[in-house]
């Protein structure tokens, strides 16, 4: 991992390491690869996994309706829609909007139109608590920043907290899009060699007001070693994941480079090895992180309905 504990930054350094090439660094910089070939590796390699596991990340957005209104913008952050319900205090669904088909004589409910969330027949009332449950896309701008000072603050809760994207990120870009960020992982680098690294998953991303450069962030959990009301330590934003991921999106950067350059037949199929060997166990991994689920469904086991009828 690279001394800084960036895992964005490990990333770059693989990607120059898969492909050893002195042109290279003098060419193409840490913010270029990050922008134009790890950028997409990431939304590639996360496709991958959300389409084809069983133990992919599931994320909640904030979607209120409105009464009469049928359409409602999606935030680039929305891969695949899973429910769209709300809650009680407990946790428990109260309500749900269940799709139906086209041509239902009831009309669809709701379906997606490109970017948008569009319900048929419209909202019979207000739902302000209702949430939309879904799987990133994998579109967003990663980000790494090492400068310090009061453009990027972390308020008292440590949950919640300010970033002034007038202020460049040291590489990689903030991305402007509302609600980009969310379900991604912000992960603190203090300096200290001693001090923990803490990461904890994005839930809102939002401009204070139109054309502001100041953007709030809300956590799901609160930092616990960070100090509250205070600059923020060195840090990045960069997808929920592990090593095999990283690994992964490092091998598929490189693949992207090296379709810019003249590279011998023989190295380009070493990273293509590579790349394969990290996505099984990228893929190992997700598929078995609860391996409840599809052990329940393949065959008999103590916690499947067919063992247990009162269940049924």
């Amino acid at each position: 991992m690279d001394s800084s504990g960036s895992l964005l930054k490990t990333v770059i350094e693989r990607v120059r390491g898969f492909l050893d090439d002195p042109d290279l660094e003098a060419k193409y910089s840490d913010d270029y690869i990050l922008r134009h070939t790890v950028r997409p590796a990431f939304a590639s390699v996360m496709s991958r996994v959300n389409n084809s596991s069983t133990g992919i990340v599931m994320q909640r957005l904030a979607m209120p309706l409105t009464y009469n209104v049928p359409d409602y913008q999606l935030p680039p952050c929305i891969g695949e829609v899973w429910r769209i319900c709300y809650m009680d205090e407990s946790g428990r669904v109260l309500q749900e909007s269940i799709p139906r088909g086209l041509y239902n004589l009831r009309g669809p409910n709701w379906k997606i139109e490109g970017n948008v969330l569009s319900f048929l027949p419209h909202p019979n009332a207000d739902y302000a608590s209702m949430e939309l449950w879904y799987i990133h896309s994998g579109d967003y701008s990663p980000a790494y920043n090492s400068t310090t000072g009061a453009n990027f603050f972390l308020n008292a809760d440590k949950k919640s907290g300010t970033i002034t994207i007038s202020s460049a990120a040291t590489v990689g870009e903030w991305d402007k899009r509302p609600s980009a960020y969310v379900g991604q992982m912000m992960r603190l680098l203090p300096s200290a060699s001693t001090s923990p690294i803490e990461e904890r998953i994005i839930t809102s991303w939002t401009p204070t007001a139109a054309g502001s450069a100041v953007w709030n962030f809300t956590l799901r959990q609160p930092f616990t070693y960070a100090t509250g009301n205070a600059n923020l330590p060195a840090f990045e934003i960069a997808p929920e994941g592990h090593e095999n991921l990283y690994e992964a999106v490092a091998a598929a950067s490189a693949l992207k480079l090296a379709s810019y350059r003249k590279l011998s037949g023989e190295h380009f199929g070493m990273i293509q090895a590579a790349y394969r060997d990290s996505m099984k166990t990228l893929m190992d991994h997700y598929s078995n992180l609860q391996m409840r689920m599809p052990k329940a469904w393949e065959k008999d086991t103590v916690d499947n309905q067919l063992t247990q009828p009162w269940r049924i």
